[in-house]
């Protein structure tokens, strides 16, 4: 009798199981990650980062001069750690010259010469640029821009010099840091710099210190692949908009939205979201430190930047901070894709806002590479179009052609192809077979 009992008590717990169970089966809800198979408007604007503005106004490469061996390197880690170091330098003083022959003294009296140079995109502040090495000045810190560092390994104690984007001025500042120091630091990161040459266009870099450098035989190089969404631009209007209420139009592929005080339109093909503000004017000067600030806090306030974004430019004609996305390390380009983000400051707030509506998601696995010429190269070809100027040349780069991939389907895949880049008479092209593409 008993173990009837008890059998019928198993059972009764094995079916009160076997309910619960199926219950749980049917009600569960996997939490996969979401990955786009089309280009979906999205109600979000993107990750939030916590971005610095050391992250953004920071160099694109770092290149050591030591007799006839040049080396250099793009990597995040190594420019951040030299960064750190200097952080904190006492500047003696601060002395700014209208001539370049004062790069001279770099060259030791044995006529051998050992120096770091550090390489920003464009001009930038002095004054931001103490700030973010976090340098203790006592004096008035000159309205100075530059575009390169020279930093002279020779002497005891480190000097800068700061020269700016046209090459013929140059700031000069001792600093407390020992040399020493900053030599055994590069001697750590040795592997990861590799072999750099510096090429001549034309007078001005027709030395060691206003040289174009670059890799020299970069090589094969994967081009990158990820999925990608877009970004509503409903969503960005609500936002910068705010309370004014606005009619919408559209016409060839462009979107207008205008308001009483605010207007914005947006490209379809393009992706590229402008924004103005029609209570605003770019009348006046103003402090280019002052303004990208402002300019930052406007785009950390509004999740406008990542830690890929880099401060590629400033117009001081029009108060505009320009910046672009990165890739390894490398600079992101594109000629169908507006990829770039820039704030036009007016007197009080931003006047105009420009950036993509495209988010970039998950990476796509790949095995298609891309086989970069040697630097040298680039140069001689440039040299042997008769429709092209040598010595309009300042600038070569590898950077990233961002573009959706050809071979896509329903998949929105965005494809970064590496590629030469040449920075002529202040433009931006592509490099390829020989001539300049915008």
């Amino acid at each position: 009798m008993r173990r009837e009992v008890l059998k019928s008590i198993i059972l009764f717990i094995l079916v009160i199981t076997s309910a619960v169970l199926t219950y749980m089966v049917w009600s569960y809800q996997p939490e996969f990650a979401e990955v786009e198979t089309n280009i979906n408007t999205s109600s979000n604007i993107g990750e939030t980062e916590d971005v610095s503005f050391n992250q953004t106004m920071r160099a694109y490469q770092l290149v050591h001069v030591d007799g006839s061996d040049i080396t250099g390197t793009i990597q995040d880690d190594i420019i951040v750690g030299i960064r750190e170091y200097l952080s904190g330098t006492e500047v003696s003083e601060v002395n700014v010259f209208n001539s370049l022959n004062r790069l001279d003294e770099v060259t030791k009296a044995d006529g051998s010469e050992d120096f770091l140079i550090v390489d920003y995109p464009s001009n930038m502040p002095m004054k931001s640029l103490f700030q973010v090495l976090g340098f203790h000045y006592d004096g008035s810190t000159p309205d100075y821009n530059f575009s390169r560092i020279i930093v002279d390994l020779g002497e005891d104690n480190i000097v800068f010099y700061l020269i700016n984007d046209s090459l013929d001025r140059v700031a000069i500042a001792p600093t407390d840091i020992d040399s020493e120091r900053l030599i055994s630091i590069l001697d750590d990161h040795e592997d990861g710099f590799e072999e750099y040459l510096g090429v001549i266009t034309n007078q001005q870099t027709s030395n060691s210190k206003t040289a174009i450098y670059g890799p020299s035989q970069p090589g094969s190089m994967p081009v990158e692949n990820f999925l990608s969404t877009q970004i509503s631009p409903e969503l960005m209007n609500s936002i910068l908009f705010t309370n004014d209420e606005y009619n919408s139009e559209q016409s060839d592929q462009v979107s207008i939205y205008e308001g009483a005080q605010n207007i914005a339109k947006y490209n379809l093909d393009t992706y590229g979201y402008t924004y103005t503000n029609l209570d605003e004017s770019l009348t006046g000067e103003y402090d280019p430190h002052q303004t990208i600030h402002k300019s930052f806090t406007f785009l950390k306030s509004h999740t406008g930047l990542t830690n890929r974004n880099i401060l590629f430019d400033y117009h001081s004609d029009e108060n505009q901070s320009v910046y672009r996305t990165t890739m390894n390390g490398h600079v992101v380009f594109s000629e169908t894709i507006n990829n770039v983000i820039s704030v036009k400051y007016g007197q009080n707030s931003v006047y105009e806002y420009t950036r993509p509506l495209l988010r970039v998601n998950a990476k796509v696995p790949g095995e298609q590479d891309k086989e970069l010429v040697p630097l040298e190269n680039v140069r001689y070809q440039i040299a042997l179009n008769e429709n092209l100027d040598l010595q309009k040349v300042s600038r070569i780069i590898i950077g990233y052609n961002m573009t959706f991939s050809s071979e896509q389907t329903e998949l929105n895949v965005l494809e970064y192809t590496p590629e030469w880049y040449v920075q002529y008479d202040g433009e931006w092209f592509m490099f390829d077979e020989g001539g300049l593409e915008n």
